[in-house]
């Protein structure tokens, strides 16, 4: 298409676009850095965004934009712009014969990291299918998450997950001018972006803006999802040297509204005390329960509480994991391996830190946890499959088998589709190889990220190889979601992929390996169910 076909007029003003050619040679259309909200900057910091003003004269989008303020792992600094709450589309064409369904995704990155950019989440591989694909970007860290109790502040918290709503919003109004159909959205998002995909799906104030989830690696019963809030303001403030008096939360705002957004990336993350260590927290600047019920309140509850009678119970979901996700832990926990592995309390880690044990039954349990992982060896640094093992059931799939078990229990009528991803691959699992360990084997957290988004580090394939195999399964399974609420098509023609019982445990899955596909009962099932008996007063069914 010439690039004067390329122009959509949208409720805010007019957009131009251009075209580019994908990987493996299919022509698409992108749309780069439309604004869906108003620059938080100033006394807007911290707020929950508003829509963007109205512009006439036409906006060019065929450039990439800057993501939100983050420090970027990958290039060790810290990067990005407040001006920033821009979303991307991507599509083989803006007047398709009918609307097309509309995917949407949530990048990962703790909370606290992340962009939309395409050097990391390319279109080349979902543009060949016929859809619309929107990526854009969110607020993180304190700029995200700050949270304060007064109502005055007018700050409750949550931010980021209201950026994504208002994303989502946009879509539904203006998505049909590119081609995609509005009340055939999928939303789907990786690790804290998975978390944020069932936030979406819970919140009422989210109710019927998209009609399909996938959540990947990550959900809001993840211990790392939910931050306590213990005057984080005031404490951010103190690291960025105000001087007021501990309880003047008004005045730490006022304070952090005229630092520069680099000085609170920089310091956002050394807040932590003892406490928080022991508590195994993530961040201090997170999703939150808010203090107090504002316009678009989006957790006024604990997230366990909310998923019982959640809107998202009547709409079908698919959500999944990898086969070693612990594999992210490697880096940060290696120095302190040895120590780890010989104390049973530091093997378990702090986790079920809520169910408020004793120590006797923390104890017990770790010494339970030991025999699970390690039946006939001993915990050592040149054994560690087993720790891999605890670490991926830990902080990942113990808690998306919850979702899918509260999912069996209140979302009765609804589809719920469990997948399990196993390539390993020498040279294109790119995070294992890129952020974790390049001689590490096996299949990390986010290394399906590769094989659904092209990313800087991609060549194209051999049509011979599994990897490009493995690519082919995951677009087909994700858009035939989209398109149909039912991933099932050609890749899976001979298989028996079905829905999660009712009486789940035990629930199969779609397993895809170096092999090819197949439905097998949940390999991880056996030690979970080790792990539900720890949970079996938590007031989760």
């Amino acid at each position: 298409m010439a690039n004067s076909e390329l122009i959509v007029n949208t409720g805010y003003g007019p957009v131009q676009g251009t075209s580019r050619t994908a990987l493996y040679g299919t022509e698409y259309v992108s749309f780069q850095g439309i604004p869906y909200a108003k620059p938080p900057v100033g006394e807007l910091r911290f707020k929950d965004p508003s829509p963007p003003e109205n512009w006439t004269e036409l906006l060019d989008c065929t450039q990439q934009s800057a993501p939100c303020y983050h420090f970027d792992r990958r290039v060790n600094k810290i990067v990005g712009s407040e001006d920033s709450l821009k979303l991307n589309i991507f599509t083989k064409t803006i007047k398709p014969a009918k609307p097309l369904p509309v995917m949407v995704y949530i990048y990962g990155g703790g909370f606290v990291e992340g962009t939309s950019g395409t050097e990391l989440y390319g279109p080349d591989y979902l543009v060949e299918k016929d859809i619309v694909l929107v990526t854009f970007n969110y607020r993180v860290g304190a700029l995200g998450f700050l949270c304060c109790s007064s109502p005055a502040a007018g700050v409750p918290g949550n931010a980021g997950l209201k950026d994504q709503r208002l994303a989502l919003t946009w879509v539904r109004d203006n998505i049909a001018g590119f081609g995609g159909d509005p009340n055939a959205v999928t939303l789907f998002g990786h690790s804290a972006g998975g978390a944020s995909v069932q936030y979406q799906t819970i919140a009422d104030v989210s109710k019927n803006l998209f009609q399909r989830a996938i959540i990947m690696s990550g959900s809001t019963m993840c211990s790392w999802a939910l931050t306590p809030q213990r005057n984080w303001p005031q404490k951010l403030a103190k690291a960025l040297g105000w001087e007021g008096e501990e309880g003047d939360e008004l005045s730490a705002l006022h304070f952090l509204r005229q630092a520069s957004p680099e000085n609170i990336v920089e310091h956002q993350e050394s807040l932590f005390g003892p406490q928080e260590i022991q508590e195994g927290l993530l961040t201090p600047f997170a999703p939150t329960i808010e203090p107090y019920e504002s316009d678009v309140c989006f957790i006024p509850r604990s997230p366990i509480e909310m998923s019982r009678t959640a809107w998202g119970n009547s709409i079908d979901i698919m959500i999944g994991g990898t086969s070693e996700e612990g594999l992210i832990l490697l880096p940060k926990v290696k120095p302190k391996l040895p120590a780890m592995l010989q104390d049973p309390r530091l093997f378990i880690g702090n986790v079920p830190f809520h169910l408020k044990l004793t120590l006797e039954q923390r104890m017990a349990f770790a010494e339970q946890l030991k025999q699970l992982y390690y039946p006939d060896s001993s915990p050592t640094v040149d054994n560690l499959d087993g720790f891999i093992n605890m670490a991926s059931d830990r902080i990942f799939w113990h808690d998306l088998h919850r979702t899918i078990l509260a999912r069996a229990n209140y979302a009765r009528n609804a589809k719920t589709f469990v997948y399990r991803f196993c390539v390993d691959s020498p040279f294109f699992n790119h995070y294992r190889i890129h952020m974790v360990d390049p001689n590490a084997r096996g299949t990390s957290h986010a290394d399906e990220i590769s094989y659904l988004f092209s990313n800087i580090f991609a060549k194209p394939l051999e049509t011979n190889t599994f990897e490009y195999r493995a690519i082919q399964y995951m677009v087909d399974i994700f858009t035939n979601f989209a398109a149909n609420g039912n991933p099932n098509g050609p890749s899976t023609a001979n298989l028996s992929w079905t829905t999660v019982p009712t009486n789940a445990p035990p629930y199969n899955c779609l397993n895809i390996s170096n092999e090819g596909v197949e439905v097998v009962e949940l390999p991880e099932g056996k030690r979970l169910k080790v792990w539900d008996s720890f949970y079996v007063n938590d007031a989760l069914y």
